[in-house]
């Protein structure tokens, strides 16, 4: 396994190539965009902080407003697939994008992503529901998407959105 150094160098170049496609991979051509600062620690909050002193679920119900049962389940079936990175944090499971990865890699396994969750249901309705609780369970489970990873949420986003507005 790499050193922490190595993956944040690693990291950093990979960002300075997003930043600058046209650079060249030389060295000695390309300027220095960024420049890698690790973390000197992290304390998780829960380590730390006080339990809340309000009630949880109901800050969720005011923020997330709807479909808190649809979103829950989406959230549920992409913990299941190693496809969103899944991860285990103390006693909580966590997805998170890999962007350690090129921009081809990131594209090719967005797609992967969006087969997968047609493959589970995601999507059932989304282009022949017309009801309003279609497009809010639509617009919840979007935002799901939107909160993991936004080119997911994009991608989806043109093609399912745009496409209802051109029909």
């Amino acid at each position: 396994m790499a050193s922490s150094e190595d993956q944040i160098t690693f990291r950093t170049k990979i960002l300075t190539r997003h930043l600058n496609p046209n650079l060249d991979s030389s060295p000695s051509s390309s300027p220095n965009l960024l420049s890698s600062s690790p973390c000197l620690s992290y304390t998780p909050p829960e380590l730390v902080e006080s339990e809340a002193n309000f009630d949880t679920k109901q800050m969720r119900s005011i923020l997330d407003s709807h479909n808190i049962n649809h979103r829950d389940w989406l959230y549920n079936i992409m913990i299941q697939s190693n496809l969103f990175n899944p991860s285990i944090h103390g006693h909580r499971k966590f997805v998170c994008p890999d962007y350690n990865q090129s921009m081809e890699q990131q594209r090719e396994i967005t797609v992967k992503r969006i087969e997968y969750l047609r493959d589970c249901g995601v999507f059932l309705g989304w282009l022949t529901g017309d009801s309003e609780e279609d497009e809010l369970r639509k617009m919840a489970l979007n935002e799901v998407l939107a909160i993991y990873d936004h080119s997911l949420a994009i991608k989806l986003g043109v093609h399912f959105f745009s496409l209802v507005n051109f029909l």
